[in-house]
């Protein structure tokens, strides 16, 4: 079965807005909601002079969805933020932003980026005076030929990324944007958000076309009338309605689903070309993505200036990665779940993006507002301001950064709901210390040790002054209050005591200074208070040797065949494609969408291969670890909890098998019933690069 969807999210009326800020907000309906004016300007001395001029120094970023007017503004000036993601964005009907550049160099004045943005995806019908037949041209069509109703709502379409037109439309708000002084445009949905009923327009038609002529003729030597055409996809060249003139040149790929009774299952393994669409698929859409930044970047570069470029949601061909929480939110209903660390799976991301972006690019979470729910939303304030202290430091501790919401839809206000004055007080302690994350690298998570229960550790490193960086969050809180903890004493695997150790805190003033030393091959480190977040930077003369774990391999939770099903692990536990490991592992039901993988590894002494399970469908799993072909470890996984949902804490198993010393390829296979959702992977023992 596929995993149970989460309920859809609907804009507010009035009323229900009315009752969330009542119950949310904790006043009587009748009281004034709070303004910018409420709250200080940030402080100037904390605030930079003028915009980074390289996005890689920015440390602050801000969710300001939009500064379309003073409020917006305003609201901006209370946050030490050096991004603001998203203060315009084209979404259905357009603003005139030649009217909003004013604001502009308002924003550039608070030392911040101006963000805007645009949907690769969603298309209106009649939305900024495109005619019927304009739309009917761009919008992408189902199986059948029919229009298809994006996300289920009449009158929107999904726009075809083969269509010339379309791309030049969306191009055209980015065009906008840009004369209007953008710094920065979040791409959403760059791969048009096309639901496994959507893509067969005659535009993607005629490129799958191509791309079959491309692969199989010069690429295999075929011809367009060759017989391997029909013997190896069934493809009938003397048909008309298929090949109308006789060869591969002229297939129309709807009419082939319709002859093959597929137009109902075009991705099921019944269909010989389902694997060929896919593979154009990802072509497709990679080159669209390539040609618009590419666009973007000359129209910038003829205009004299630099605009940056992020999607929503890890991709390639970007500046910066940003990405929303989405699967890691955790919670206990409206309470936030701080049962678990989860400093391993933002750095995960962290590690995902920059190998796709193949470059050290800043990875920002955010807080998305997309069709699947939005529980930033459902939290109380006071939960969301428990959740930025300590799931927004374990995101900093982890080399990524995290966007803090200020304003955005069904609801999202920071002024109006009170958040903001934590978020200015969170940007004021990363500002000051920006050093700490733009000089300092993520060494590792574990073998870090702690007696303490609920606290979760990073380490990393800065080279010039030479310091480890012990981070620290305390995720102990009872009733969303943060219960201030006393002497965390936490173990190092290093064996030279630092010179000085100093502690810098969100949560107090001036740092403050503490002790460390060598203890049972250990550096022993003691933390005096820490009530959400703290660092204690270990100063060195000379950086000591930190024996850190391999990273683990984390998982996308991402419903789909995995892209690719090899990966070589290099001597960092690392792999380069680790964006293709996704988290479901297929058995019998879904053949089609199963890709298990295989790790090419070599482990000179031998070693550990690990993966945790988190859950299983209701029909249950049996996975087999499997070394050089031969089965090295079964294991029967039935269904414990009944609820089909990937995200229960129903199994959290890890199982291990040894490694021989040498060269192995080390795979994983589900003969059971249905999925098992395995989270990460991972190594233990010396690593070589694998070839």
């Amino acid at each position: 079965m596929m995993p149970s969807p989460k309920p859809r999210c609907r804009p507010l009326g009035f009323l229900a807005t009315l009752a969330l800020a009542v119950a949310t907000q904790g006043v009587l309906a009748a009281a004034p909601a709070p303004s910018p004016d409420d709250y200080p300007d940030f402080p100037a001395a904390m605030r930079r002079a003028e915009p980074v001029t390289d996005i890689r120094q920015a440390v602050v970023y801000t969710v300001n969805e939009l500064i379309d007017s003073e409020y917006g503004l305003a609201a901006a000036r209370k946050t030490g933020s050096d991004v603001a993601i998203r203060g315009w964005f084209k979404w259905a009907a357009a603003p005139d932003w030649s009217r909003l550049a004013p604001l502009v160099p308002k924003v550039h004045a608070l030392g911040m980026l101006f963000g805007a943005g645009v949907t690769c995806s969603a298309l209106y019908d009649g939305e900024n005076g495109l005619t019927q037949a304009q739309v009917l041209d761009m919008a992408t069509r189902g199986p059948d030929g029919n229009l298809v109703d994006a996300w289920g709502h009449r009158g929107v379409r999904h726009g075809s990324l083969s269509s010339q037109a379309y791309r030049e439309y969306v191009l055209s708000w980015c065009r906008k944007q840009i004369d209007a002084g953008a710094d920065y445009l979040f791409m959403d949905e760059i791969n048009a958000a096309l639901g496994p009923n959507e893509g067969f327009d005659d535009h993607s038609l005629r490129d799958f076309r191509d791309h079959l002529l491309r692969t199989y003729c010069p690429g295999k030597q075929w011809s367009r009338t060759d017989p391997r055409w029909r013997d190896e996809f069934k493809v009938d060249l003397k048909d008309a309605a298929l090949c109308p003139d006789g060869t591969i040149g002229s297939f129309d790929y709807r009419a082939y689903l319709k002859a093959h009774g597929l137009v109902a299952k075009p991705h099921g393994r019944e269909n010989p070309l389902a694997e060929a669409w896919a593979a154009f698929r990802r072509e497709r859409d990679d080159a669209a993505w390539v040609a618009m930044t590419t666009w973007i970047r000359n129209y910038a570069a003829g205009k004299g200036r630099r605009v940056y470029i992020s999607g929503n949601g890890l991709a390639p061909h970007v500046d910066l990665q940003v990405l929303g929480v989405w699967g890691l939110w955790r919670a206990k209903g409206n309470a936030i779940d701080l049962t678990e660390s989860q400093v391993e799976y933002w750095s995960a991301l962290v590690r995902n993006g920059r190998a796709m972006a193949q470059a050290e690019v800043p990875v920002v979470f955010f807080h998305d507002w997309g069709m699947n729910g939005f529980p930033w939303m459902a939290a109380l304030p006071r939960e969301r301001e428990l959740w930025m202290r300590t799931r927004g430091a374990e995101v900093y501790a982890a080399g990524g950064f995290f966007a803090f919401p200020i304003h955005g839809p069904y609801g999202q206000d920071a002024v109006k709901d009170g958040t903001l004055r934590e978020v200015a007080r969170q940007a004021a302690f990363y500002q000051q210390n920006r050093d700490l994350y733009l000089k300092g690298r993520l060494l590792g998570i574990e073998p870090l040790t702690t007696d303490a229960p609920l606290v979760s550790l990073a380490l990393g490193s800065r080279e010039k002054p030479p310091a480890l960086l012990l981070h620290v969050i305390n995720r102990q809180a009872e009733g969303g209050t943060l219960v201030r903890r006393q002497n965390i004493a936490v173990r190092i695997p290093a064996t030279e005591a630092p010179k000085a150790v100093r502690i810098v805190s969100p949560d107090f003033g001036a740092e403050r200074a503490s002790q460390a030393r060598v203890e049972g091959g250990s550096v022993l480190v003691t933390i005096p208070e820490v009530e959400a977040y703290a660092v204690a930077i270990l100063e060195y003369d000379v950086l000591p040797a930190v024996r850190m774990d391999t990273p683990r391999l984390v998982t996308s939770d991402i419903w789909m065949r995995p892209p690719e099903n090899e990966f070589a692990v290099d001597a960092r536990g690392r792999v380069a494609n680790a964006a293709a490991l996704i988290g479901y592992v297929q058995g019998d039901l879904h053949p089609d969408l199963a890709n298990p993988p295989t790790f090419l590894v070599s482990m000179p002494e031998g070693g550990l291969f690990r993966t945790r399970v988190r859950a299983v469908a209701t029909l249950g799993a049996r996975l087999e670890i499997v070394i050089d072909g031969q089965i090295a470890r079964t294991v029967d996984l039935p269904d414990l909890d009944r609820k089909n949902d990937a995200r229960a804490p129903e199994y959290n198993r890890t199982i291990e098998v040894a490694v021989p010393p040498g060269r192995h390829r080390i795979g994983l296979r589900n003969t059971g019933g249905d999925w098992a959702y395995v989270e990460w992977y991972s190594f233990t023992g010396r690593l070589e690069d694998s070839r």
